[in-house]
């Protein structure tokens, strides 16, 4: 009886000491709304939205050239040579996009990061995967990114 009395104990002590391990708290941030507050990531979405703009004037241009073309032979190159125009301009648009989004991402990490050491947090993880409790860093995320270049 002695000895489960005392594992107990020994337990109840190393749950206590985990706990306080973890006392800085969590923090949490709404992504978006960071994203639509920070200008170099409106910058670079506006980046990204004109070379869409410059894909889809290709696409109208090389339509109404299509329509000129009287051969069905020179419409059959034309089209293969366009299509292979488009799939690498696309190509080269989606890498461009994903290394956007990625710098963007983490120039927004590496500011949260200086925030969770500051702050002594824990972590920080999306406001979406809280349902209650912790510490709203949105603002503060916000503020320290208008700062960033």
């Amino acid at each position: 009886m002695k000895k489960i009395k005392v594992l107990i104990l020994t337990m109840l002590l190393t749950l206590m000491c985990n706990g306080v391990s973890f006392a800085g708290g969590l923090g949490y941030v709404d992504y978006e709304e960071v994203i639509e507050n920070c200008s170099f990531a409106l910058n670079a979405k506006k980046q990204l939205d004109s070379k869409a703009l410059a894909i889809k004037q290709y696409m109208f241009d090389k339509e109404k050239e299509y329509e000129s073309i009287q051969s069905p032979v020179q419409k059959q190159n034309f089209q293969d040579k366009v299509t292979a125009e488009l799939k690498q301009k696309q190509n080269d648009f989606l890498r461009e996009q994903a290394k956007t989004e990625q710098e963007i991402f983490n120039k927004i990490r590496e500011a949260a990061n200086a925030i969770m050491v500051e702050q002594k947090l824990d972590a920080i993880i999306s406001d979406k995967a809280v349902f209650c409790g912790g510490v709203d860093i949105t603002k503060e995320l916000i503020n320290r990114m208008k700062g960033v270049k």
